[in-house]
């Protein structure tokens, strides 16, 4: 029996292995904290822009709307928008539409803020969800402290701090929607018109919403984990969204060069039957 060739010995390669080599692949550049160069896409770069206007003091209302099916998309979103939050000294409120929704987005803003020294209560306060965002946010045009009677703590909202003063939502200075669904169109139809309205869909939705980035109605958009990975490289951070898109990039790398390994192989082996007939 002759020996099996180099090319035969490719072919045999049993899958499971590709798929180790594939698994130890992720978790190694989601561990490493590499930088790879990405290019800034406009709408990002207006989402910057937009806030670095804020000024110490200015209210934000983030409304976080996902939930574990997305959060490989809007968690890195939310570290990285929450960060340069923070770095601005703007205050900031969040409010979900159900309850998974606020749990992620509290426990989430919970770590942020402690690492960077931000005081709940003091500097940021979570609202909690609210079952129907349309009518919430009606209320909040019109009387915010009649609408959100206290936060996820239980705490009466006239007590907290960081909304000391704010009769509406007409006090804020700009709304951020992270979210995987169609809640923008309520927030551009009910928010006051001097609000600033950011938007951080995942790369699904972000089609739909360049109709409204373009007529203005929307300032910026961070669009999945790319454009999250876009964001931290503005802010010089390496996140989760640098973390996602590296194991992803280097993930699609290594399926192609399986991809042309094999190949050649089989193209290789082919030509050694023929000469060997």
């Amino acid at each position: 029996m002759q020996p099996q060739t180099i090319w035969q010995r490719m072919l045999g390669i049993d899958r499971r292995l590709l798929y180790l080599l594939l698994f130890f692949n992720i978790i190694a550049f989601l561990v490493a904290p590499i930088r790879m160069p990405a290019s800034i896409s406009p709408p990002v770069q207006k989402f910057y822009d937009e806030i670095e206007k804020l000024k110490p003091g200015d209210l934000v209302m983030v409304s976080s709307n996902w939930s574990a099916s997305t959060i490989a998309e809007n968690q890195p979103q939310l570290e990285a928008v929450l960060t340069h939050l923070m770095r601005k000294g703007a205050k900031f409120t969040f409010i979900s539409i159900e309850a998974q929704s606020r749990d992620i987005s509290y426990r989430l803003a919970e770590r942020v803020t402690k690492a960077a020294g931000y005081e709940y209560g003091k500097q940021w306060a979570h609202f909690g969800f609210v079952p129907n965002l349309t009518v919430a946010i009606k209320g909040m045009v019109n009387d915010l402290p009649s609408t959100i009677k206290q936060d996820v703590r239980g705490t009466p909202v006239s007590q907290l701090e960081v909304v000391k003063g704010v009769k509406s939502l007409g006090d804020y200075k700009m709304i951020i929607d992270v979210t995987p669904s169609g809640t923008v169109p309520i927030w551009i139809s009910y928010s006051p018109k001097n609000a600033t309205i950011l938007y951080c869909p995942t790369s699904v939705m972000a089609a739909e919403a360049y109709t409204y980035l373009d007529s203005g109605q929307i300032k910026g958009m961070i669009t999945g984990a790319k454009g999250a990975q876009e964001y931290e490289q503005l802010l010089n951070v390496v996140g989760l969204g640098t973390r996602f898109m590296n194991a992803i990039s280097f993930s699609h790398v290594l399926i192609i060069t399986f991809i042309l390994l094999g190949n050649l192989a089989m193209f290789m082996n082919r030509a050694q039957m023929r000469r060997e007939a």
